[in-house]
């Protein structure tokens, strides 16, 4: 089952549960295990993506590379919306995991998911 074909606002879980769907550079709804396993698990499913250059490496993105990954956020955005996802949290952070947990503390979620980095 596609993220596509479930809901993402409710359909399944107990009510009031929360899951975050963590994008990285997976920044899709269709052929996304994580999303998929969200829609099925959870009441609400709570996309976010954080934005931690410094953890990828010595080299920060360039111009074109920013503007890509702001235009592909607009999208994903607007994807997840038309299935039914609340909008897309996004946050700047040195540290990701710390940024996640800030995340599922003050949303209340009890899953994360999120894909293997290739």
């Amino acid at each position: 089952m596609s993220a596509s074909q479930s809901s993402m606002s409710g359909a399944a879980g107990e009510p009031g549960m929360r899951t975050v769907v963590w994008f990285r550079r997976d920044l899709r709804v269709e052929d996304n295990p994580a999303l998929a396993a969200a829609a099925r698990t959870a009441g609400e499913v709570v996309p976010a993506y954080v934005w931690a250059p410094e953890e990828d490496g010595p080299y920060y993105p360039g111009r074109v590379s920013r503007w890509w990954l702001s235009q592909s956020l607009k999208h994903l955005d607007a994807s997840l919306r038309r299935l039914g996802a609340g909008r897309l949290v996004t946050r700047r952070s040195n540290d990701a995991v710390v940024a996640l947990l800030d995340l599922v503390r003050s949303t209340g979620a009890t899953h994360l998911f999120f894909n293997h980095l290739y």
